[in-house]
């Protein structure tokens, strides 16, 4: 049975630590704490009397909530640097309107501007993260100089106001606890990931040395065994010109075959290093070619390819697809492969297959998954792997913050 079309690039939970759940955790977090803050500034409003400053701090963070649940369903799409723009977006409106309306909550307003620029900063590419990070400092300026220029009318205007610094210390520990819980994450994100680093790394330096001694023995026993049977029968060729010409002619002739076998020995060996067709086209003419070896049907969508990446980067999406590929064609029991490449929201890509699946979690530190995962972790990339027994298989791999190189 044919798969369906895969409808985005989010499908099922996603693992944890993950960016993608990453965001939605925060914008969970922030829902919670936007609507108890609504709560609490509602109980308020009834114990002091109607305030127009505090329902205007209402009407900012119930259009922030809105926003922020606008957010989550961006997430949950898998658009998850549109869902993280519309957070950032919403929190800087809530930080401006919150210290215009009540300029004593201006220390409230500088965390609220920062909170989602710290933690949410490494979800865009590099000229993005620049304009968020220079507009957050920029936002830093005109909100602490709102607070003071509204804060003398303001005072003028609700003497009575009780309990001020009790209400800016509520919210200020409120918001200050979403940062501490952020950075924490950020913090154990940043160490996981040094400490898979350094095991990757290790793995790889263990798995280029065996690379190399393969390649010695592919040179060895192929293409140095041809080239040296080629030059013996050149030298009985040589002998037999002068004495037997008609043998002369059939070892030519034997020769001829022998250079192309050498020749093909020597074209798979350069293959399996770095394949031409990826040099000179790039994935979106290395995946189709791929695709035409594997036994199964497989179906390659690369029209969102549109432009090209580093060498380390192509190679590493290349093998890593070409592993999948192979995995899907030997093991499966499908009936369908489906390749999908895209960068145009960072370089991603997904391998699935219609087959029988297997447990992800039992299979979780077998070789070749741990080959794919640290390939594109060396190269700055993630791998996912999704399956279910008797429900297919799905690799991702996602490489955020890559540039073209056209």
């Amino acid at each position: 049975m044919p798969l369906p079309r895969l409808p985005g690039w989010v499908r099922g939970p996603e693992p944890e630590g993950s960016m993608a759940s990453r965001v939605r955790a925060y914008l969970v977090l922030n829902l919670v704490a936007i609507w108890l803050a609504v709560v609490l500034l509602v109980g308020l409003d009834r114990w002091i009397g109607p305030s127009t400053s505090l329902r205007w701090n209402l009407l900012a963070l119930v259009v922030a909530g809105l926003a922020y649940f606008g957010a989550l369903g961006l997430g949950r799409r898998g658009r998850t640097r549109p869902a993280a723009a519309v957070a950032i977006g919403s929190t800087w409106l809530v930080a401006f309107s919150l210290v215009w309306a009540t300029p004593f909550t201006t220390p409230v307003s500088l965390l609220v501007l920062h909170v989602p620029s710290l933690i949410l900063i490494d979800t865009f590419r590099s000229r993005a993260r620049a304009i968020v990070l220079g507009t957050t400092v920029a936002l830093t300026g005109i909100v602490a100089a709102t607070g003071e220029w509204r804060r003398t009318a303001w005072v003028m205007d609700h003497p009575d106001l009780p309990a001020t610094p009790l209400l800016v210390g509520g919210f200020t520990l409120l918001v200050a606890a979403v940062l501490v819980l952020g950075i924490r994450d950020s913090v154990a994100r940043v160490t996981r990931g040094r400490r898979e680093l350094s095991e990757s790394r290790a793995r790889l330096a263990g798995a280029s040395f065996e690379a190399r001694r393969s390649i010695e023995r592919d040179l060895h026993d192929g293409a140095q065994q041809r080239l040296a049977t080629l030059a013996v029968d050149i030298g009985r060729l040589n002998r037999a010109l002068e004495t037997d010409p008609a043998r002369a002619r059939d070892i030519a002739h034997g020769l001829s075959d022998q250079l192309s076998l050498a020749i093909r020995d020597l074209r798979d060996l350069a293959h399996g290093i770095y394949p031409p067709i990826l040099a000179e086209r790039g994935l979106a003419g290395a995946l189709p070619a791929a695709a035409r070896r594997t036994a199964l049907p497989c179906v390659v969508e690369v029209d969102e390819l549109t432009g090209r990446h580093t060498p380390e980067v192509e190679a590493a999406v290349y093998f890593c697809c070409l592993e999948a590929m192979h995995n899907a064609d030997r093991h499966s029991g499908g009936t369908l492969i489906r390749v999908v490449a895209s960068d145009r929201d960072g370089l991603r890509f997904s391998v699935a297959d219609d087959g029988t699946g297997f447990d992800v979690g039992a299979q979780r530190g077998a070789h070749g998954l741990t080959g794919m995962r640290d390939r594109l972790q060396s190269a700055g990339g993630r791998l996912d792997v999704r399956s279910t027994p008797g429900d297919g298989t799905t690799v991702e791999g996602v490489f955020a913050d890559v540039e073209d190189t056209d």
